[in-house]
C-alpha cells in the first residue's frame, strides 16, 4: 500500500480532534464528547492536557494522564486514505476471527488487522471454549439443559448476584438471546476439530476433549479453522498491523491508522464502521493502575498475554468513549513474583511454566504472620455458575485470598520431595477437563507450541531458581531470610504444619486440606515462592450498550465504533476484583465471551449499518 504524506497545523489538528488547552482555543467545545455535569464538552483543560483526558481525571481516574494511559487523540480525515472496507476489525483473537468470518460470509468487503505475527491472540492458549447456557444442537444431544434450564432471568439473577448487582441487564439479554446462533455458526466452522462436553466445547485431540495432548494451546485448531474461513469468504487479513490512532470526524470513527512490520503508517477508512476485538490491557501497568487499582496492588504477574497492552482501549477514550467495569478484573492462581526478593523483573511468564505448575498446588501456603492460607480447589459449590471452571486454572477464590493477605501475597513452601509429591495431589476434581495443576511431564502428551513451554518442568523450576524467583536453600532459616521472612516465623510455621501432616487430616482450616495435599516439609533442599494472582482477564473496557455499540459518559453512542469482550467492559460489572466464582466472562469463560460477543458485534454492526 502507498502511503500518503499528510501534515496538519497544530491548530487544526487541536481543533480536528477536540481538545481542548492554552495553545488551542480556550473554551473550545469537545465535538461529540460530551459527558454528562457539563464535563469534557465545556471542561477546560490545563495547559495542553487534552479535555478528554482532563475528564478523566476531574471524575477521579487517578494515573488517567500516566505516559501509557492517557487517551490517544484521533487523526483527521487525509485527503486520500490508502485502502477502504466496509468494516475493519482490530484484533485477531478468537472474537475478531469469528466478527471477520461472519462479516465476510454476509459479503461485507473486511480488513481485519492484528499487531502479532499470528491470529488467535490469547483465546489459542486457553484451555476451552465454555456456554453454560446451553441450548446448542450438540448440547441437547447431550442431554445438558445447562445450568439454569433455560430459565433467563434466573441466568440473570445469578450473574448479577456475582457482580455487586452492576451488570447492564439490557447487555445480559443481548448474550442470552445471541449466544446459541452464535455457537452454531462457531463449532460449524470446517476443521475446528470440537467436541462438546456438555457446558463447554474442547478440541478433540486435547485431554478435555478425550484426546491423549496436554490442554495447552488447547485452541490451535480452532483459531486455524477459523482464520481459514474468514479468509475464504474474503476477509483481508493483515498481521504485524497495529491500529494506532482512530480517524474522526468530530462526529463519527471514519477509519484508523495503522502501522506496518516496517513502522510505516496506513490510513484505512472504514465505511460501515469498526469492530474493535483487540483485548484487555493486562501487560500496561499505567493502565491497571488507573482502571484496575486492585490488580496494580495485588497481581504479581500480568496477563493473560503479553501483547495485551490496552492501546486500543485508550484510542476508545481518546475519542470521547466511556468506560465501563472498574476496578474489574480475575487472576489466575500460582502467579510467581519476579521483582520482590529476586527474579528477572518481567511481568509475565507462561502460565503452563514448570515453576508455574509447581506452586500452582497446595503445598505449605502461610502469610507473613505464618498463618496457613486457604486453597479453594474442590470446595466451591456445583451449582454456581461456573460449574465447569471449578478446580481449573483460576477465575476461583483462592487468589482472592491470597491478594487480600499481608502484603498482597502468600509464600508457598514445599521440599525436595516436590517431584514425586505433586503426582499424589488430588486437587482436581474428576468432572473438571482442565488438568491445569498437573505438571506438563509426558514430550509424547505436548503439542507444539514454539518454544513456549517444554516437558522438562522440573528443568524449567531449576531456571526459576536460577534467575532468583524460586527460592532454593539446604535451611528453613535460609529459606525464609531468601524470602525475606523471620526464620523464626516460618520455621514454627513448618514446624506446625508437620504435625497436622502427621495426624493425616486437617483440623486447622474452615476449608480444610484434602489428605492427599498434606505432604511434610522434611527432605531438603527446600524450595519456595513468593506468589499471587496473575491477571488472566481485564474486566475493564470501554463501555457499550447493548447492541455492543461504543458509547460515551452520556450514553450516546460513537458512530462506527463496535467492541467485544476484553476490548468491551461491563460483563462482569464493577469492582468485580479478583477469583470470585465465574468471574471472567459471565456465563461463557475468557474464549467463548472472546467468540460470542465478536459474532454479536459483527451481526449487530450489519444490523444498524446496513
Amino acid at each position: 500500500m502507498e502511503t500518503t504524506d499528510r501534515t496538519f497545523s497544530r491548530r487544526s489538528f487541536l481543533i480536528g480532534v477536540g481538545i481542548v488547552g492554552a495553545a488551542a482555543a480556550t473554551g473550545a467545545a469537545l465535538a461529540g464528547c460530551a459527558p454528562s455535569g457539563g464535563g469534557a464538552q465545556e471542561a477546560a483543560a490545563t495547559g495542553d492536557v487534552p479535555a478528554v483526558t482532563q475528564r478523566l481525571l476531574d471524575r477521579g481516574i487517578v494515573g488517567a494522564d500516566l505516559p501509557d494511559a492517557a487517551p490517544i487523540l484521533p487523526a483527521e480525515a487525509p485527503e486520500r486514505y490508502d485502502d477502504e472496507a466496509d468494516v475493519i476489525v482490530v484484533g485477531l483473537g478468537g472474537g475478531g476471527l469469528a466478527a471477520a468470518g461472519y462479516l465476510a460470509e454476509q459479503g461485507l468487503e473486511v480488513i481485519a488487522i492484528d499487531k502479532e505475527a499470528t491470529v488467535g491472540g490469547a483465546s489459542r492458549h486457553a484451555a476451552g471454549y465454555v456456554d453454560i447456557l446451553g441450548g446448542t444442537e450438540a448440547q441437547n444431544a447431550l442431554g445438558f439443559p445447562g445450568v439454569y434450564r433455560g430459565d433467563d432471568d434466573a441466568a440473570i439473577r445469578d450473574a448479577e448476584s456475582s457482580a455487586n448487582y452492576s451488570i447492564d441487564e439490557k447487555l445480559l439479554r443481548t448474550l442470552i438471546d445471541n449466544h446459541v446462533e452464535a455457537d452454531e455458526w462457531i463449532t460449524s466452522t470446517e476443521g475446528c476439530n470440537l467436541v462438546c462436553t456438555g457446558a463447554a466445547w474442547n478440541d478433540a485431540s486435547r485431554e478435555g476433549g478425550g484426546g491423549a495432548f496436554y490442554n495447552a494451546l488447547a485452541q490451535d485448531n480452532l483459531m486455524n479453522a477459523l482464520e481459514k474461513r474468514a479468509k475464504a469468504g474474503g476477509a483481508d487479513i493483515r498481521v504485524q498491523t497495529a491500529a494506532a490512532r482512530f480517524v474522526f470526524d468530530g462526529q463519527r470513527v471514519t477509519g484508523i491508522v495503522a502501522t506496518d512490520e516496517d513502522g510505516a503508517e496506513h490510513y484505512l477508512k472504514a465505511r460501515k464502521g469498526l469492530i474493535l476485538t483487540a483485548g484487555g490491557i493486562g501487560m500496561n501497568k499505567d493502565l491497571i493502575r488507573a482502571y484496575i487499582p486492585s490488580a496494580y496492588e495485588g497481581a504479581v504477574q500480568g496477563g493473560p498475554m503479553p501483547f495485551h497492552t490496552g492501546e486500543v482501549f485508550r484510542m476508545g477514550l481518546g475519542v470521547g468513549a466511556d468506560f465501563s467495569g472498574f476496578d474489574s478484573w480475575c487472576c489466575w492462581e500460582g502467579g510467581i513474583d519476579e521483582s520482590i526478593a529476586g527474579g528477572d523483573g518481567q511481568f509475565w511468564h507462561y502460565f503452563w511454566h514448570g515453576e508455574r505448575q509447581l506452586f500452582h498446588n497446595p503445598w505449605l501456603v502461610i502469610d507473613k504472620y505464618g498463618h496457613r492460607q486457604p486453597y479453594h480447589a474442590q470446595n466451591v459449590q456445583i451449582d454456581t455458575y461456573n460449574t465447569c471452571l471449578i478446580g481449573g486454572m483460576g477465575d476461583l477464590s483462592t487468589t482472592s485470598a491470597w491478594m487480600s493477605a499481608v502484603g498482597h501475597h502468600v509464600y508457598n513452601i514445599c521440599d525436595a520431595k516436590f517431584p514425586e509429591e505433586i503426582f499424589k495431589k488430588s486437587v482436581t476434581p474428576d468432572s473438571v477437563k482442565d488438568k491445569c495443576r498437573i505438571p506438563l511431564a509426558d514430550p509424547d502428551r505436548l503439542p507444539e507450541n514454539k518454544g513456549l513451554v517444554s516437558a522438562d518442568w522440573i528443568g524449567e523450576v531449576e531456571a526459576a531458581v536460577e534467575r532468583g524467583a524460586v527460592k532454593k536453600a539446604d535451611t528453613i532459616e535460609e529459606l525464609a531470610e531468601m524470602l525475606l521472612l523471620d526464620p523464626a516465623v516460618v520455621k514454627r510455621a513448618v514446624e506446625d504444619y508437620n504435625a497436622l501432616c502427621a495426624q493425616g487430616f486437617d483440623d486447622e482450616l474452615a476449608f480444610p486440606y484434602d489428605p492427599s495435599w498434606l505432604s511434610p516439609i522434611d527432605t531438603p533442599p527446600y524450595y519456595a515462592a513468593i506468589v499471587g494472582g496473575q491477571i488472566g482477564k481485564t474486566l475493564c473496557g470501554l463501555r457499550v450498550n447493548d447492541l455492543l455499540q461504543v458509547a460515551d459518559e452520556d450514553g450516546r453512542t460513537i458512530p462506527g465504533l463496535y467492541a467485544g469482550f476484553s476490548t468491551m467492559g461491563g460483563m462482569d460489572g464493577e469492582g468485580n476484583y479478583g477469583c470470585l466464582a465465574g468471574n471472567g466472562g459471565t456465563y461463557f469463560g475468557g474464549v467463548g465471551s472472546s467468540l460470542i460477543t465478536g459474532y454479536i458485534a459483527a451481526k449487530k454492526l450489519i444490523e444498524h449499518e446496513g
